[in-house]
């Protein structure tokens, strides 16, 4: 388990995940060398990392997608390791509750999305059926989530407001690339692995940033932070009240993850907990802060493989990193 300093750095970090480490150290309330030490020593067990993961403020923005997946009883870890070395599978958990798997899908336009569906995850040995819900809008998702042991600082929290859409190049992409295997890589690495010098990598970082192409996630193994209970939602509202639900269910303090989706339901909640217990409290806490949300169905997730880009072992930590390539071929050579 992280004790409350180790808790205290990620959150800092979730916070601002570039951030100096003075300025990392005023936040924890200690000296910068220390809290550069303790995240070098977080991050080599794979306990906590910084990621950059792609997101809708680029040209043909991101089309994102939740699909359930079930396969042959016996194939469900051999299918999840093997989606799991994906580009365009973002996330892989294995789940209890009438579905096997449920992948985050990325893809760069919806034909993309649709290749990889149809010809790539459709075609998996072992995989007997898949349903895919596409979302509409984020209102919660890792990049807001906080663990809550610091101090609030006043902010919203919510996702940001992106007015910027960018034209993404082959350095750009380069750079996204290098981002979601380290988020705090210094511009000097950015630079060396894009083959740029350092102030056009800090200016293309800052610009991919705060656009929105790129959104920096700081990542905990939540069993190690003491949330080892993964709980997936999917919920209805009233049309009418659909986008006030969704940003109402974004800021209850357990919600990873609030989405509205082109289809029905039309609503996904993904909640870390402290205890199965607490699966039906937090229900009945979702079902009083916003009545009009009814839910209609739920899953467990088992074992988390792949989060964001970065495989999983099963305490949660980070053991590698898979690019998350949501431009490329899903199924190259078979055009």
């Amino acid at each position: 388990m992280l004790d409350e300093d180790d808790l205290a750095l990620v959150e800092a970090l979730q916070r601002d995940p570039r951030a100096p480490w003075t300025e990392v150290a005023a936040m924890v309330g200690t000296n910068a060398v220390t809290a550069s030490r303790r995240w070098d020593r977080l991050r080599a067990a794979g306990a906590a990392w910084v990621t950059g993961t792609p997101g809708p403020g680029s040209h043909h923005a991101q089309v994102l997608a939740y699909v359930d997946v079930t396969c042959l009883p016996s194939e469900k870890t051999r299918v999840a390791s093997e989606l799991a070395r994906d580009a365009h599978a973002l996330s892989v958990d294995i789940t209890a509750g009438g579905r096997d798997l449920m992948l985050t899908v990325a893809a760069v336009d919806l034909p993309t999305l649709g290749r990889y569906l149809l010809e790539r995850l459709d075609r998996v040995p072992g995989v007997t059926g898949t349903r895919a819900r596409i979302a509409t809008r984020l209102y919660a998702e890792g990049s807001t989530w906080r663990l809550g042991v610091l101090p609030s600082n006043g902010g919203s929290g919510g996702p940001p407001h992106l007015t910027r859409p960018t034209v993404l190049d082959d350095v750009d992409r380069e750079l996204m690339s290098a981002l979601g295997e380290d988020g705090r890589a210094s511009y000097a690495a950015l630079a060396a692995a894009t083959g740029i010098s350092q102030p056009t990598a800090r200016r293309r970082v800052d610009r991919l940033i705060s656009s929105g192409a790129v959104l920096l996630r700081t990542e905990v193994a939540a069993p190690l932070a003491g949330l080892p209970v993964m709980v997936v939602l999917s919920a209805d509202a009233p049309a009418g009240r659909l986008d006030d639900a969704a940003a109402r269910l974004g800021r209850l303090r357990q919600v990873r993850l609030s989405t509205t989706l082109a289809g029905t339901p039309s609503l996904l909640v993904v909640a870390w907990l402290a205890s199965l217990e607490e699966v039906h409290r937090f229900e009945q806490e979702l079902s009083h802060v916003v009545p009009d949300v009814v839910v209609v169905d739920r899953l467990v997730v088992l074992r988390a493989v792949k989060r964001m880009g970065h495989l999983l072992d099963v305490e949660g930590r980070a053991t590698g990193t898979v690019r998350m390539d949501v431009w490329s071929d899903p199924v190259p050579g078979e055009q």
